[in-house]
């Protein structure tokens, strides 16, 4: 890809598009190092929603360090946990789940010396009862076996080996395991109704089942196997798993089963697992049999009974034990931390009977979490929509307003998906579209960014010899308002050129014409800028400038004029500095004419000035050389006249027709601002104006005495002047009669 080529045709909607279409591959992808800021975000969701209060329906039964001070170090002897459960049995539970395994028979001492001792006691006799009752009593695994028989609704927990090569190493009878735990496999399965029915799910390659007396005692069985995400935090609960080629539930499952009466089922689609069902409760599920655990809080979000307080004597009575049991569950396990069952949760560590607790608790809340079966297609629209909405926005808005937009967009999908985690157990995922908008906005800030500093570049580059620094300054603000190229507007062009330059410059060596002229060129060029003109070009001594353009401003003839004014005033200033210097004194002449004209870069793609252009440009041009005619320094025409209004002080000095226009133009002499004219002054601009209308009234004998009244007030008045020499050749050669006042001027 030619990457040179590429940049020139990037613009922010091409590049926002691009970033959104990124981000959509990001998320099909979803590589390993979002993987886990996705799961640091999930974390964050339950911790921002905090605990959930209300009834619990589970009871932790806890082994924990007050137990083993009084039982001694786990494990012990199977007598104690039947003790345990024939207590919790007295208390009417609905079911009972053991996070326990009891995977070889206990030896004791006692059981053996009381089957020696009856092998030699007579066959009958006080003696020989006595043996045979503690040999009941000594019989450990059987006295567990007993208690679970009586209960009925209790679940032994057991484990799978997922490792072939553990397995093997350990020298493990696969068969012999899996005859022991099979009765326990998932009885009821429904297929996808296109038969398939090989599926993608974690396969055991052995098992560590309970032996088999205390297994056949129990109604049934389930393992407590738990598989924490990459970044080792336990948010789901594996549902199921591969065994010989049969489907096995976890203990959690089997729990509700019994919860609720009937044995949990698994609903397969073509795409893997779907979900379970348990009595009532349907359970959602990954395609791998994952369910999301829906976390209620920390360790203490579920009440949890020490052993040692339940063997106790406030729970002797029946009363106590119901009101503690009665039509609950009650999951015993392991809550001392020595034990290492403790497992990282988004609510920090907790031992891992508290995560089958929160499952469990969900599902009778009705609190599954769940993905729904659009959640894919809503990502991935979210993806686009946020996408597309920030492209285009950030077309219009500056880097700051897309900020805000960026995370007014962040917040709303932020409170979206965690109305949906909270409201409706919905997992959305959050992260995709939060990277969407941070590459968006970034990517547009950083080109908006880049583009601008090339842009206010190319403006101080471009324009920073003809436009002033508080234009520049302007420019570079907003970029925008600098439109390349040409378009037609309405603006005051100026042009002036030094009376006499070639009589000037003959008399100058050429270092001695060059510093007279760069200074002029400078004390006039500084007033354009500082009246917010813009300089067009140097044409030998002349300085061409146009006024509203790249900025628009709307008192442009304005501007034009008092910059004229001004730059006549500084001239003055500068002649008698010239003439005490002993250089020559020098005079310029102005042309100003308002109206439409062609603005912008002309010339080709290797070389250009930003100009003018246009008939009325050449107009003020014109204008500057017929000052020569009137003896006048600042010649307008009526278009700039009547765009400034009366804000300058000015005289009508005639109505002509300039060479290569053919339409007459009102032209006016910008004599002065009003509050530096002198009495004297007006005097004499009001007996001009009555020459003037004589001379329109071809009065022209009257009319010459007026004009030589007004160059008796103004010896300088060369306009006079060239009225009277035209008013002795109408009287001799009187005008036609239907003289419109026009004078054409034949020469530029």
């Amino acid at each position: 890809m030619n990457l040179r080529r590429f940049i020139p045709k990037m613009n922010e909607v091409r590049l926002g598009l691009l970033l959104t279409v990124l981000s959509f591959l990001l998320f099909m992808a979803n590589p390993a190092f979002f993987s886990v800021i996705s799961h640091k975000m999930f974390d964050f969701n339950f911790q921002a929603r905090g605990p959930i209060a209300g009834k619990r329906d589970v009871v932790i039964i806890a082994i924990d360090q007050k137990s083993q001070d009084v039982y001694g170090r786990w494990p012990w002897t199977r007598t104690v946990i039947a003790s345990v459960i024939d207590r919790i049995a007295r208390g009417n539970p609905k079911a009972v789940g053991l996070d326990i395994v009891f995977s070889y028979p206990e030896e004791r001492p006692d059981f053996n010396l009381a089957q020696q001792l009856l092998s030699i006691a007579p066959p009958k006799g006080p003696l020989r009862a006595a043996l045979e009752d503690a040999l009941e009593n000594a019989n450990a695994d059987q006295r567990l076996a007993t208690s679970l028989k009586s209960a009925g609704n209790v679940v032994p927990g057991y484990f799978f080996f997922t490792d072939p090569a553990e397995v093997k190493e350990l020298k493990m009878n696969v068969e012999a395991d899996y005859r022991i735990i099979k009765h326990s496999r998932f009885s009821s399965i429904k297929y996808p109704a296109s038969g398939k029915r090989d599926f993608a799910m974690i396969t055991a390659a052995g098992a560590k089942p309970n032996i088999k007396p205390i297994t056949d005692s129990a109604p049934t069985t389930g393992y407590f196997n738990m598989v924490p995400d990459s970044d080792g935090t336990l948010r789901k609960i594996i549902n199921v798993i591969q065994f010989n080629g049969k489907y096995f539930p976890s203990l959690s499952l089997q729990v509700l089963g019994l919860y609720y009466g009937s044995p949990p089922k698994i609903i397969f689609s073509d795409g893997g697992v779907e979900g379970f069902e348990a009595g009532r409760a349907f359970i959602p599920s990954d395609e791998m049999g994952g369910s999301y655990v829906n976390y209620y809080g920390g360790e203490g979000a579920f009440p949890a009974v020490s052993i040692a307080d339940l063997m106790g004597r406030g729970y002797d009575a029946p009363e106590a034990l119901e009101n503690l049991f009665k039509d609950k569950i009650v999951l015993v396990g392991a809550t001392a931390i020595g034990i290492y069952d403790m497992r990282v949760t988004p609510f920090g560590i907790q031992p891992g009977i508290m995560v089958h607790a929160n499952f469990i608790q969900s599902i009778i809340d009705g609190r599954q979490l769940s993905r729904a079966n659009w959640f894919l297609i809503f990502d991935a629209l979210s993806i686009a929509v946020v996408g597309v909405i920030l492209t285009f926005a950030m077309r219009r808005l500056k880097v700051f307003g897309g900020l805000l937009l960026a995370l007014i967009l962040i917040a709303a999908y932020i409170l979206f998906q965690r109305y949906m985690l909270v409201e409706k157990n919905t997992l959305l995922d959050v992260l995709y579209p939060l990277i969407t908008i941070i590459m968006v906005y970034g990517g547009i800030a950083f080109y908006k960014y880049f583009m601008e500093a090339k842009e206010k570049r190319y403006v101080k580059e471009a324009f920073g010899h003809y436009l002033s620094p508080a234009v520049i300054h302007k420019i570079m603000e907003d970029p925008g308002q600098l439109k390349l190229g040409g378009e037609t507007r309405v603006l005051t062009a100026s042009f002036s050129d030094i009376k006499g330059f070639s009589t000037i410059s003959e008399g100058l060596t050429p270092d001695a014409l060059v510093v007279l002229l760069n200074e002029y060129l400078t004390e006039m060029t500084d007033i354009v800028l500082e009246n917010q003109g813009t300089l067009d070009k140097y044409i030998g001594d002349a300085i061409v400038a146009f006024y509203g353009a790249p900025l628009h401003y709307d008192n442009h003839a304005d501007l034009a004029c008092r910059s004229a004014l001004l730059c006549q005033k500084r001239l003055k200033e500068l002649r008698k500095k010239w003439k005490d210097e002993g250089r020559p004194e020098v005079e310029a002449r102005l042309g100003i004419n308002t109206g439409p004209m062609l603005v912008g870069n002309m010339g080709s793609h290797q070389r250009f000035d930003y100009t003018v252009i246009g008939d009325e440009v050449n107009l003020a041009a014109r204008l500057e050389g017929i000052n020569k005619q009137y003896g006048t320094y600042i010649c307008i025409s009526e278009n700039t006249r009547n765009a400034i209004g009366d804000a300058y002080v000015v005289r009508e000095l005639d109505l002509i027709r300039v060479v290569g226009r053919s339409t007459p133009v009102r032209i006016y002499e910008l004599v002065d601002f009003p509050g530096e004219v002198t009495e004297a002054t007006r005097q004499w601009l009001q007996h001009y104006s009555a020459a003037a209308a004589l001379y329109q009234a071809r009065k022209w004998e009257e009319a010459i005495a007026a004009f030589e009244a007004c160059m008796a007030l103004n010896k300088d008045d060369a306009a006079s002047w060239t009225y009277i020499k035209r008013c002795r050749i109408f009287i001799a050669t009187p005008p036609e009669t239907d003289w419109d006042g026009v004078f054409s001027h034949t020469s530029k």
